[in-house]
């Protein structure tokens, strides 16, 4: 971390440590009241006084756009950037700049705790009431969460009215879309809601075809005026075609049609699925006070076939011969098992003058990870290795199903088991009507243990560790508040190193300095951050010669930078979200990279991160023969990025458009129109080598109509 930031850092941390005689607590996220619920991990605050920065999107925005992916909604906030996903199987993502584990989905948090780990495939938003981006590590509130901040999704919960309705949609290339929402009375005391979706189309990729659908339930039970308890169900399946993209060798991103599929269809589709329940219990103790109880489960699992383009250059015919490419046949099975458990009490007290608000609690939370992968690998390139031996298609003339795989052999066999019990304690401390300051602290205590079935191995590993977090708020004047904070965060490295002990833990600090305002009658928020974070023990590639194919824990990057969001509403009804981010993320220290064995250097960018990025929604509502219009478009823009670690291979940048209306003829009836990619522009969101290109989607247009009853 710089000179600079560094003092800049001790100076919050001996401000506040001065500022408090009573040292407690925890990070803290501002509150959302959701159909009454009240969100783990949450204090009352107001958007001025959180030392922290939150960009969301709300289920109307979500709507306008006709989005109904996680990651094409988290496109519009310019500090979140895609990554690897497997191929499309699931969503990927890092945060200003920084990202955990690229073979592992990003985890994300559901109605304010730890409970979307696991293999569910790409998250669909049907039953998305907000998505929140809460940038900066935030351990000393959730314990393990992924290293640049965490992602919150909110689930539409059930209210005590009568309330339904229904949507087709349709569109280009074979698009059709179901979707229903009941909401019923069941009786005085109870609610419930039901939201299921099915959705089919055709993929501008040649040859693919997707599939998925879904329900969400959500019930509500009032037990008095004190008390409630609420309970949520998640279950989706998905089938997808295993898809790495195209090839763009030395840059050339011409070189083949942005349509052609280098797999084999007889692959059959990956498929995903997801069966998660949430049950949660708040009892106000009085008017101050509140206990809050939450248990989660959630299993996933992953199954697929693949025919991945061979990236060691020994093996790769196209290396020699510029039109043949080797492949591997590989083979997956991933299971996952995740248990959540929390108590949480929040409140207020004062001591004098000084007002104290309080959150204290105790969590519990065991992920189960049990992985099969096999792979069939075709022989060194040589004069006599046939097609056959490769595994091998023509990149100019595919023709599928010419050659078959070799016999799959295992390579990786084994279950890995996490384990985690946290204390939190967390006090915002309101020294004057203008100062607050924040103190918090967690405690966890760890442990992993990984049963290698193919070396016949197991290893067990267990850790304590104390997370704080410090912030300092001054509110200049009613509408303006500066704020500076420090954070810490963690998450548990999967797999071991070629002794078979675990890794160390991915480890995150970061200084935050910013400042937020509400205009226009508080009906324009606008927020300005820097933001200096360090990231260490990422994993890398064992270096020793006799340990190939091993990783080590020491890899070490930065990212620094400046974000400027706003969002809210303009004079003449125009709404307006936008958010930009100039960003510098570099590796720290030399190291090899864990996958494709190239060497990395200090100073070299991050993969997929982009130096500039932002996002533009605005729309106007109209009034047309008695009822309501709104029509509105967006922009996106996405600096060049680095496309593969070790080379000078960078992604073009790019500019999208989107535009959408909705009208209502009645009452009842509604129509929307919406068209992504409205210029039809040809664009790559993200790659992993040259080989593995990601192609953005040409141009879309989807006709909708809903019925509300």
């Amino acid at each position: 971390m710089k000179p600079l930031n560094y003092a800049c850092r001790l100076s919050v941390l001996t401000l506040s440590l001065a500022a408090i005689f009573s040292a407690q607590a925890q990070n803290s996220i501002e509150t959302i009241e959701v159909q009454g619920e009240r969100q783990a991990y949450r204090g009352e605050f107001s958007y001025l006084e959180t030392p922290e920065a939150i960009f969301e999107f709300d289920a109307q925005l979500i709507e306008n756009t006709g989005l109904t992916d996680l990651t094409d909604v988290l496109d519009m906030s310019a500090s979140v950037s895609r990554q690897n996903s497997l191929g499309g199987l699931w969503d990927s993502y890092a945060i200003r700049g920084f990202f955990g584990d690229e073979n592992v989905p990003s985890g994300y948090l559901v109605n304010g705790f730890n409970a979307g780990r696991g293999f569910s495939g790409p998250r669909d938003v049907s039953g998305i009431e907000r998505i929140e981006v809460l940038k900066g590590p935030k351990a000393a509130l959730y314990g393990r969460g992924e290293p640049g901040g965490s992602i919150n999704l909110v689930t539409k919960k059930a209210t005590f009215d009568n309330a339904s309705s229904v949507q087709l949609t349709a569109g280009n290339r074979s698009h059709r879309r179901f979707e229903a929402d009941v909401n019923t009375v069941i009786s005085d005391d109870v609610a419930g809601r039901f939201i299921g979706f099915y959705q089919e189309e055709d993929s501008f990729r040649d040859t693919i075809e997707t599939q998925k659908h879904g329900l969400m339930t959500s019930l509500v039970f009032k037990q008095s005026d004190r008390s409630q308890i609420f309970y949520d169900l998640e279950y989706a399946e998905n089938e997808i075609p295993f898809d790495r993209g195209i090839i763009a060798v030395g840059g050339n991103f011409d070189f083949m049609p942005i349509e052609r599929f280098l797999g084999e269809p007889s692959d059959g589709p990956t498929t995903t699925s997801v069966l998660g329940h949430q049950l949660q219990w708040n009892y106000d103790l009085n008017d101050t006070w509140e206990l809050s109880s939450a248990a989660a489960y959630r299993q996933t699992e992953l199954d697929s076939f693949s025919s991945d383009i061979e990236l060691l250059p020994s093996h790769q015919k196209f290396y020699f011969d510029g039109q043949t490419l080797s492949r591997q046949h590989r083979e997956r099975h991933y299971d996952t098992d995740q248990y959540v458990v929390r108590f949480e009490v929040a409140g207020e007290l004062e001591t004098g003058s000084i007002k104290h608000n309080i959150i204290a609690g105790v969590d519990y939370d065991r992920f189960e990870y049990d992985r099969a992968y096999l792979v069939a690998r075709g022989v060194p390139v040589s004069p006599t290795a046939s097609d056959q031996d490769l595994y091998a298609i023509n990149v100019h003339n595919p023709v599928y199903g010419q050659v078959t795989p070799g016999k799959r052999l295992p390579a990786v066999v084994r279950q890995q088991n996490q384990w985690s019990t946290g204390l939190y304690f967390q006090n915002q401390i309101e020294l004057s009507d203008a100062l607050q300051v924040r103190v918090g602290g967690r405690f966890d205590s760890m442990k992993q243990t990984l049963d290698d079935k193919l070396r016949d191995r197991y290893t067990e590993h267990s850790e304590t560790r104390f997370s704080p977090q410090l912030g300092v708020v001054y509110q200049v004047a009613d509408n303006w508040s500066v704020y500076s904070s420090y954070g810490q965060g963690y998450r548990m490295n999967l797999g071991a190193d070629f002794k078979g002990n675990v890794f160390d833990l991915n480890e995150t600090d970061s200084l935050e300095f910013g400042t937020k305002l509400s205009l226009l009658d508080n009906n324009l928020d606008i927020a300005v951050a820097y933001f200096d974070s360090e990231q260490k023990n990422i994993i890398v590639a064992d270096p020793n010669p006799a340990h190939q194919g091993a990783g080590l824990s020491i890899g070490k990057a930065s990212s620094a930078g400046y974000e400027l969001d706003i969002a809210g509403q303009l004079p003449a009804d125009i709404k307006v979200k936008f958010s930009y981010m100039y960003l510098d993320a570099q590796v720290e220290e030399d190291y090899v990279d864990s996958a494709i064995y190239a060497q990395i250097k200090q100073g070299d960018d991050l993969l997929n991160i982009p130096e500039h990025s932002a996002s533009l929604q605005v729309s106007q509502e109209y009034v047309v023969s008695g009822n309501a219009l709104t029509v509105g478009g967006g922009l996106q823009y996405v600096d060049e990025r680095l496309g593969q670690r070790g080379e000078d291979f960078y992604l073009p940048s790019f500019v999208t458009a989107n535009l959408f209306a909705n009208y209502d003829i009645n009452a009842q009836w509604s129509v929307k129109a919406q068209v992504h990619n409205a210029f039809d522009r040809k664009h790559f969101t993200n790659s992993y080598t040259q080989f593995w290109v990601q192609p953005g989607e040409p141009r879309k247009v989807l006709l909708s109509t809903s019925y509300q009853f």
